[in-house]
């Protein structure tokens, strides 16, 4: 699937290391979670949709947040909204169990940045993070040079 292609830049300041949120049951994180941490993402894992009000709430800011398609108290449309209201800035990156044309349009039409479908595959996971988080700190400071 794809995403917005961000520019080459040249982002000053730019953490080193990515945060994100991770949006998923417990028993669905291992794989994902396996995946971002071999990426050097450093990740907050929360289980649903109200885990995830309380954690903007309460932590320092994420650049990424991935979400599965469906929690215990919502879906990932309410994880968009929780992100859009409360940190405009911050990407949201929808996981799939198996890959879906329709729902990846959808995703992207509700202001989602883009989708990761299973089976995981770092390359992917690490390609599609590292843009999204490009992408919000381009979006939160403008201070940036183009070559």
């Amino acid at each position: 699937m794809g995403g917005e292609v961000v520019p080459l830049l040249l982002v000053s300041n730019m953490p080193s290391k990515i945060k994100a949120m991770l949006v998923m049951a417990r028993e669905r994180r291992p794989p994902l979670l396996d995946a971002l941490e071999s990426c050097g993402v450093e990740v907050l894992s929360v289980c649903d949709c109200n885990e995830a009000r309380r954690m903007f709430e309460a932590q320092p800011p994420v650049q990424v947040v991935v979400t599965d398609t469906a929690l215990a108290d919502g879906d990932w449309r309410r994880v968009l909204e929780i992100v859009v209201q409360g940190c405009p800035n911050i990407e949201v990156v929808v996981s799939l169990r198996l890959s879906d044309h329709a729902l990846w349009m959808d995703v992207l039409e509700q202001g989602g940045y883009d989708v990761l479908a299973e089976p995981y595959q770092h390359k992917e996971v690490q390609r599609i993070v590292e843009a999204a988080a490009a992408k919000s700190y381009l979006r939160s400071n403008a201070r940036y040079r183009r070559f």
